[in-house]
């Protein structure tokens, strides 16, 4: 057994022998962190754009790496995997790449029109065939833009239990509001249709400026009756604060809306008729709701223009004829639109609910021209 004096020589030397591999070592971190450094960094942006289709990606922007001389688009290949509304089922797909673009600090990749939503996108990756150092992931995008839609800011009341999305321009004199209702099932992704993005949209904004209120139910509240009473009632609170700071015109109060918000657009008008100045329901899924059915006489002052698709997978287009019937009878001034099959397709609907554009999207065809908008501005608040 070793005496204490040689355990004391051994710790001696054990510790020294440490002390010599961590010495051995530092040169060879330091050469690694200025390998780290000199190398590039690069980021990735996806620059996206609501259009007919939805939000869209136009453009990949790579910074941090430059692009070697001599690459074209056909020296990519864009593939990944994408879901749809209400599903968890994935399917592939593929898209081309019509550019790449050299840029002051890195390069631009511009794919064709993607053949789906981006916000239905899981995953997709970018292989170089020519240049594998170019290649990348969805995982490595660091930030997604999305023109016009980035515009809008998050309203929320004073409990924060109702929310909304909100555009609000300058102006020296005060807008009209249009309160766009989302459907069912679309509170994450609302900004990314055109139905409300399209009003902030800048050729909107110089023919026809105006303030958007778009507002954010989750689905468990779109149920329930008293819960869209109080979204209501939220909606007209934050616009009389807009009026009394003299932003918001109160006579020009326009309700808009698709599916379950073409419905909560009808509601809100029959509940508030003396605010509201005339309502665009497209689809309106009054079948949900016996009591809007039952209230016609409560909007008789209001105009309305119904819009739907003659085969709607989703809500029947007899419950937009039955409601055209029954606001007629009440005394009410409607407007109904029923685009055949021939029209959606025309659009670019394709029939079937499985579709992520099915003929349940009326405003495929609606928003192909700005009659719909030249109607509701037309229109203001009648007086009491």
């Amino acid at each position: 057994m070793k005496n204490e004096g040689a355990m004391k020589n051994d710790r001696r030397t054990g510790v020294r022998r440490r002390i010599a591999l961590l010495l051995s070592l530092v040169p060879l971190a330091g050469c690694s962190l200025a390998g780290a450094e000199a190398a590039e960094i690069r980021s990735i942006t996806a620059c996206t754009r609501v259009t007919k289709w939805g939000q869209m990606p136009v453009c990949f922007q790579i910074r941090g790496q430059q692009l070697p001389e001599g690459i074209q688009p056909e020296d990519f290949e864009l593939t990944g995997e994408a879901g749809g509304w209400g599903t968890s089922a994935a399917h592939p797909f593929s898209c081309e790449i019509r550019e790449v673009v050299p840029a002051e600090d890195g390069w631009d990749l511009i794919p064709e029109q993607f053949p789906d939503k981006y916000f239905y996108v899981r995953s997709f990756s970018v292989q170089c065939s020519k240049a594998p150092e170019l290649s990348f992931t969805m995982e490595e995008i660091g930030e997604t833009l999305t023109e016009t839609a980035d515009s809008f800011h998050l309203l929320e009341s004073e409990n924060h239990r109702i929310k909304a999305q909100i555009y609000r321009p300058e102006a020296t004199e005060p807008l009209p509001v249009v309160v766009v209702f989302h459907g069912y099932g679309d509170t994450a992704n609302l900004l990314t249709y055109r139905t409300a993005v399209d009003w902030a949209e800048p050729e909107h904004q110089a023919v026809r400026p105006c303030i958007v209120i778009a507002p954010v139910i989750n689905d468990n509240s779109y149920f329930l009756d008293r819960e869209r009473s109080r979204v209501f009632d939220q909606v007209l609170e934050w616009i009389d604060e807009m009026i009394e700071a003299g932003t918001a015109d109160p006579d020009r109060i326009y309700l808009m809306g698709n599916s379950f918000g073409g419905m909560a657009a009808i509601e809100m008008a029959q509940q508030h008729p003396d605010r509201i100045a005339a309502v665009l329901a497209l689809c309106p899924a009054l079948n949900y709701s016996p009591t809007a059915r039952r209230a016609w006489d409560q909007m008789v002052g209001i105009p309305l223009y119904l819009v739907q698709a003659e085969k709607d997978e989703t809500i029947p287009s007899s419950v937009s004829r039955e409601a055209a019937e029954a606001f007629t009878e009440a005394g009410g001034e409607v407007i109904l639109k029923i685009y055949s099959d021939k029209e959606m397709e025309a659009a670019g609907a394709v029939h079937g609910s499985e579709q992520t554009y099915s003929f349940h999207h009326a405003e495929l065809a609606l928003l192909e021209n700005d009659e719909y908008a030249q109607w509701l501005f037309s229109h203001t608040r009648k007086a009491e």
